[in-house]
Order: structure tokens, then sequence, then C-alpha cells
């Protein structure tokens, strides 16, 4: 039995619409049908499941062991909680006539004490329930191995519950079948989903997506993003629904009718919701209030990407111990060696003033210089060589243990860039003249069609920013993420149709720092306003 947990409980009333959503109701003959719930804990599912169950059985004279038999499956790793779950389930079953030994019998074999992502699972009918929160990092080195081994969309870099989704959904039986979980909602944009949504674009559908980011929906407090997504064999777009804080319990009627309704747009203070395209590929979907999503849907329409308007983007040089590479003194090695270097950490405590170099071990044309031709640098590299040797990258060439991880990108030194930090309240890029080389923890964007601070004044805006708070992770507290992968997802005019007046506009205002006329000016570029 492995050693983790990751468990959360969910509140009763936040399980009994997750089993409304996914059509487990007693007006239905469950008696004939299987439900699977993988991560029991000590009920939060479990005990509404029979509940209904039983009612439905009851009605239907279906209360014996042979009818029951089948209709429920429930996994869960900590003993603790599986004998908690058998004992509910037995007390219930006796309370309808079963005596203590079938009820006791029955129990034991609805809830079984095994890992789920790796259990000889049956077909069935509904998957539903709250799989574990436990980030790739946590989860043990033996046990992740095994569960990429055993489900094509896990990888190491995965959190555990994209296999209980992918486990889920292989296990559904028919057409009508269905998974509801609730958990996190990453894996709708960032990349290590990439191949659980491929797999839902080509087998399945997203039939609907609740966002329950600031419900209080469990028994403590959670920083995993939550959502109620349920998956089926359907088709048409995705009921998507942005929960607000004031969403409970007494919230759940109006939005039950929207669900079954959908024909309009909806919004109030506690919750609103529209229609989605549903993607046809690995592609991010929207995640935002259902406003935000409405105009950047319309833009990504008539606008191209970032990339297609002429901006190329990366990352930032990486070196793998920047306390050895990334230094602030110009003399300690050869000057021929000494690279300026731009520090967005540095930059963001506000010393943007204050220099760096990196010890830069790279040629011209890509290749690692000849410790012999650099006397200073071949001192100071042997110097440090404890510290640097042990890198993985440079266990990987013996002969190049004093590389840093990625090598200088000749092409954007000296050319003017944005520069933007990896995460940020903010849409807040940095003009740089290209005098310093960006090193890791932010991401440089250059082109040579457009004016770098018009793009900078557009990129500044609330509307490009509407795209990334829409289209990419936040962390805990709303922080935003502006990594590669998500500032490609940015669409903009093309630079030759912006009016001059209006890129001088966002030139001055991404000069002056000033966001609402840098928002102004963006509305008239995108035709917004005119």
């Amino acid at each position: 039995m492995a050693d983790f947990h990751g468990v959360v409980y969910t509140k009763a009333w936040v399980s009994n619409l997750i089993l409304d959503l996914a059509g487990y109701s007693m007006d239905k003959a469950l008696w004939a049908q299987t439900v699977v719930e993988p991560s029991c804990g000590h009920g939060s599912f479990l005990v509404p499941i029979i509940s209904r169950l039983l009612s439905s059985a009851k009605r239907d004279d279906k209360i014996n062991f042979e009818a029951l038999k089948n209709c429920i499956v429930a996994y869960d790793l900590d003993p603790e909680a599986v004998n908690a779950c058998r004992s509910r389930a037995s007390e219930a079953l006796i309370s309808v006539g079963l005596s203590p030994r079938e009820s006791d019998e029955l129990s034991k074999f609805w809830v079984r004490q095994e890992d789920y992502l790796l259990a000889d699972t049956p077909s069935c009918d509904y998957v539903i329930g709250n799989p574990p929160y436990l980030r790739s990092s946590e989860i043990p080195e033996d046990s992740r191995a095994r569960y990429c081994a055993a489900l094509s969309c896990m990888t190491k870099s995965c959190d555990i519950y994209i296999g209980f989704i992918e486990k889920g959904l292989v296990s559904l039986n028919n057409e009508y079948s269905v998974l509801c979980y609730i958990c996190a909602d990453r894996w709708l944009q960032n990349q290590y989903g990439k191949k659980l949504r491929n797999l839902i674009s080509q087998y399945y559908h997203i039939d609907s997506i609740i966002r329950m980011h600031d419900v209080d929906a469990f028994e403590e407090d959670v920083s995993a993003y939550p959502a109620i997504v349920k998956v089926d064999r359907g088709e048409g777009k995705i009921k998507y629904v942005n929960c607000s804080s004031d969403f409970s319990t007494e919230c759940v009627p109006q939005l039950k009718s929207w669900i079954e309704d959908h024909q309009f747009m909806y919004d109030d203070s506690a919750f609103s919701a529209t229609l989605l395209n549903h993607p046809t590929d690995g592609s991010v979907l929207p995640l935002s209030d259902t406003g935000k999503i409405s105009i950047i849907s319309s833009l990504i329409s008539q606008y191209p990407s970032l990339e297609e308007s002429g901006v190329k983007l990366g990352i930032g040089l990486a070196t793998g111990r920047d306390d050895v590479f990334l230094v602030n003194t110009p003399d300690i090695v050869e000057s021929e060696r000494m690279l300026p270097a731009f520090n967005m950490r540095s930059w963001r405590r506000g010393k943007g003033e204050q220099n760096f170099w990196l010890i830069n071990p790279w040629n011209r044309d890509g290749s690692l210089v000849n410790l012999k031709d650099y006397p200073r640098f071949s001192s100071y590299m042997e110097t440090h060589r404890a510290a640097i040797a042990g890198r993985h990258v440079a266990r990987k060439n013996a002969d190049a243990w004093y590389r840093t991880i990625d090598k200088v990108n000749w092409s954007i030194y000296g050319e003017p860039m944005l520069l933007f930090p990896d995460m940020a309240m903010r849409a807040d890029p940095v003009y740089s003249d290209g005098s310093k080389y960006p090193c890791h923890n932010c991401y440089w964007l250059v082109s040579d069609r457009w004016d770098i601070k018009v793009l900078g004044g557009l990129l500044m805006s609330d509307i490009a920013e509407s795209f990334i708070d829409a289209l990419g992770v936040k962390m805990r507290g709303g922080t935003m993420r502006f990594q590669a992968q998500y500032l490609r997802l940015i669409h903009v005019p093309e630079p030759e149709s912006i009016p001059a007046n209006i890129a001088d506009a966002l030139k001055d205002a991404f000069e002056k720092n000033d966001r609402l006329a840098a928002s102004k000016a963006a509305s008239v570029a995108y035709g917004l306003e005119v």
C-alpha cells in the first residue's frame, strides 16, 4: 500500500449536486447499473450513493444480495477509511432488511482496499467522486512509474487526478455512461493535461464544467482550484458555469435549471453561465467569467496569434547553478566570457539598476569554448567544479561539465525585446534594449515586424491580460502564469493595421507604465471602441 493519500472531503450538498448532474437518481433502476467511486474516503459520495440505490431497489422490490451485489464498487488505500465506509454501508443495508451476515458480506464486496489506478476495475455506468489531489512531486517514485506504465495520459509531471480521470473514462461501458468528478481544473489548460484533452476530444465529450474556485465546497480549505466536470459520449457545446464566492446550496436549483435548459447566457451574483465550443484537439479551454470568455473568443476568431503576427518568443537561459554562473562583478574572468545579463528576480525586487553578468561558456557558433583558451575562465570553473559537475546536464556529458543547461541564443542578443516574469498578478512586460541577455524565470519576445514598445503597450492592456486570465493556469491567490505556452495564446491585431495615432498612444502608455491608457488604446486597436 502506498504511503500517500491527498484526501480532501467534499461537503454533502456538493456531493449530492454531483450525483444529480451525473444522473444517478433514485427514479432510475439503479439496481441494474454499476457506479464506481474511485476514492471513497469516509463516504462523502458513497453514503448518498447507497441511499439512492436502496431507495430505487426498495421501490422495485430488489432489496436482496444478488440484485445489489454489482451495483457499487468503491476503492480507497486507507484501511481506516475502508473500514468506516464498510460499517456505514452495512448499517444502511441492515436498515432495509438484509441480514447482518449479508450486509457485512455485501459491504466488503462493495468497498475495496486497493489502488484504483492499478486495480482490475469493472466496466460501469457511472464513475463519480473526488479524486485525491496529489502533486506529481508528492507521488512516490515507484508508484508514479507504475501509473505511467499503466495509463497513457500519465507522465512524470502529471498530478495524480489525471490518472483517475483517464482510468474512469476507459471503464465507461456504453454511450450513456458518465464520469462526474470534482477535481482541479488545471488539466483543461496546462501542458501536462494535453494528452488527456486529446483523448477526450477523440473519444468522449465534455458535457459540463462548473468552476468552483471560490466556493466553500470542501470540509477544509484547499488550493486546488476545483471544478465539477462531467464527461460522457454525447455531442454539442460545453455547458460552462463560473461560480462566485456567493454560490451555496441555495443556488443549486437555479444552476440545475440552467444546465437542463442552457438556451441563453446567465449572469447573477452567484454564478454566470454560457456555452463553449468543444475542442477538437488538445487545445486549452477558456476558464474565467463568461463576459471575458465571450470577448476573447471573438478576438481569437478575428485576429492572429502573437507568433502569427511576427513575434518570436522563448524562455531565458537556465544555468543549473545561478550562484556560480550569474555574478554581479564584471571582471571575474576574461571579458570575452562575461555576458551582460538581465535578472528578472532582481528587477522585480526594485533593483533594476543592479548589473549582472553571465559567466558564458558558449561560442557564437553554439559550441563550448575550450578551457585551455581562457585560463581565468578555466580556473573559475575548476574552483566551482564540485558544485556544477553534479548537475544532470553535466553528468550526461562529462566533457561538457562546465556548460549551462541552455545555450545562448545569439539571434536575440542585441535585439529590443519585451520580458515577462514567470508569475505575476498583472500583465507587466519589461522593455530591454537587448544589451542584457535574459536569464531564466523570464520569457522574452522579439519581432522584426513590431515596434516593440507598441507591442508592450498592447500586452500590458487589460484585453491582452484577459487572454492569460482565461486561458492560462493560475496559482494560489489568482497569480497568473506568463510562460511561453500561455503567451502564445494571446491574439493581436496585425501591426500594420493599427492606426498611427493608436500605435503612438500604445507606445506612450508603455513608456509611462499607464495601464489605463494602454487599455483604452488597445480597445480601439482591437475594434472594441471607435
